[in-house]
């Protein structure tokens, strides 16, 4: 079965199990899910024992929309749909994706539970990644470059009068290459984020 494919499936199933938030952690039923817009700019690295010389950060960015949050409750799930162009130097050269993210989030609130109050919050769980294109020095990588990963994410954040900013890691689990080329260096991505709340 493809990444795709599987990816695909793991998401399913995970955005299906996690809306599903216990009563205990919902807040009044009339204020529905949260649902909004992101943009955010990353600091792109790959982390790889005895090459890290190889690679430096550079600076990328990216831009979607999220939805859930729960603010009103203590406990709720995050869902994000993100296009970005990440950017790493190697040998003076840029390696840049153009990918979709897609984070699959537990949120922890902390705070007031009015859509406008101030709320500071804690994320994390899995994202998902595609890669829509890869190219190095402007060529583009062959199938030796994986399509996709799958991460780890952790971040915490603050929201008032609907506008939130987020800081959090990336953590890739896949190894950039399937050639046994690079085969232990996998990404590694920073992400600051801004949002708006528009419910």
């Amino acid at each position: 079965m493809s990444f795709i494919r599987r990816g695909s499936v793991v998401l399913a199933v995970l955005l299906l199990s996690l809306t599903a938030v216990p009563a205990f952690a919902q807040g009044s039923s009339d204020d529905g899910p949260g649902v909004g817009a992101l943009g955010m700019i990353t600091r792109g690295s790959v982390r790889a024992d005895g090459l890290d010389d190889l690679f430096d950060s550079k600076t990328g960015w990216g831009a979607g929309l999220w939805f859930g949050g729960n603010k009103n409750g203590l406990l709720g799930f995050t869902g994000e749909l993100i296009y970005q162009e990440r950017n790493v130097d190697s040998g003076g050269l840029d390696f840049k994706t153009q990918a979709i993210e897609v984070p699959a989030l537990l949120r922890l609130n902390i705070g007031a539970r009015s859509q406008n109050g101030l709320t500071v919050y804690a994320v994390g769980g899995p994202v998902f990644t595609w890669n829509l294109k890869q190219t190095y020095g402007g060529v583009k990588l062959d199938d030796s470059y994986r399509n996709g990963d799958i991460g780890i994410m952790g971040g915490i954040g603050v929201e008032i009068f609907r506008i939130g900013i987020e800081g959090r890691g990336n953590w890739g689990q896949r190894s950039i290459t399937v050639d046994g080329n690079f085969d232990e260096a996998k990404n590694f991505q920073f992400e600051l984020l801004g949002k708006i709340r528009f419910n």
